[in-house]
């Protein structure tokens, strides 16, 4: 698929996949998706570098997507909550409400879509969107082994009887069971900027993470940051990196600027210096050149 194409085709192939749902992704977006039928339920594994999925509500049906991280992180937002999982973790949607999900790069998911009435009266469907299941819980390690056995030897088991799928759901069901009645509140330990200032070299650092560390929604988080500096998060995030590589190139001469800029946050040296030159009018070598003169 050409570049300039391939984010309109994958936008075609999510919306074919899981009615209602739309992919927003860069022009060049590398991704696949491949899907396998087991009687009642569905089961795809999805790759993908950085992007996001939105939707609205199924109109075709209602079910339940399990979302089981293999590789990278998503972060599902539905109201004003947002909730981050990551490798060995299962994230719950509803396809009967609406949500988006955050997409890391280098990510790899596995996604059971079963019927909402699969799970039977005793469970209360309601209250399992947006429900985060960490990979630690033994239930959820046994559904983890369950979907990443299959998918993983679905070549030799290509033929094999629909009636797992029915197993799949039976596994689901008795995870689901096991969960409390009432879903746990996030609770914020932190402004969002003192979260940020805190984890300024974290490369994956931005709004979709600190809405996963405090429970905020992406709007909330924007509007904490104008309010206490004036600044979006980005904006802020980046005059803080920039102002600490200022110091660094100065301070430590014997540090090459690619190691700088990486070691706070920065996945491109060029973009650095680009956004170096924007701050301060001048290269980070020029800048250290004239430092090192001053001194």
């Amino acid at each position: 698929m050409p570049l300039q194409r391939r984010h309109l085709f994958w936008r075609e192939i999510v919306a074919e996949a899981f009615p209602g749902m739309t992919a927003i992704a860069p022009e060049g977006i590398r991704a696949d998706l491949a899907r396998w039928r087991l009687g009642p339920v569905g089961l795809a594994r999805a790759r993908s570098a950085r992007a996001q999925v939105r939707r609205e509500v199924n109109r075709t049906g209602h079910n339940l997507l399990l979302h089981l991280q293999r590789r990278g992180r998503l972060t599902m937002l539905h109201g004003d909550t947002a909730i981050s999982g990551g490798m060995g973790d299962i994230l719950i949607a509803d396809d009967s409400r609406p949500y988006a999900i955050d997409i890391s790069d280098a990510n790899e998911c596995l996604i059971l879509q079963m019927p909402a009435t699969l799970l039977g009266d005793d469970i209360g469907v309601d209250l399992l969107h947006g429900r985060l299941l960490p990979g630690q819980d033994p239930h959820v390690a046994f559904l983890n082994h369950m979907l990443i056995g299959l998918w993983d030897q679905r070549e030799m088991l290509g033929n094999i009887d629909e009636g797992v799928g029915d197993l799949l759901a039976d596994a689901a069901r008795l995870l689901c069971r096991k969960l409390p009645v009432a879903a746990p509140k996030a609770l914020a330990t932190e402004t969002p900027v003192a979260y940020a200032l805190r984890h300024l070299t974290d490369p994956e650092l931005g709004t979709a993470s600190l809405c996963a560390a405090t429970g905020l929604s992406p709007r909330a988080i924007q509007k904490a940051f104008l309010r206490e500096t004036g600044l979006t998060p980005t904006a802020l995030v980046n005059e803080r990196r920039l102002a600490r590589a200022a110091e660094l190139l100065v301070a430590e001469p014997g540090r090459s600027v690619t190691d700088i800029a990486f070691s706070l946050g920065f996945n491109d040296a060029a973009f650095f210096s680009r956004c170096f030159r924007r701050r301060f009018g001048t290269t980070p070598r020029d800048w250290r050149c004239a430092g090192a003169r001053s001194s």
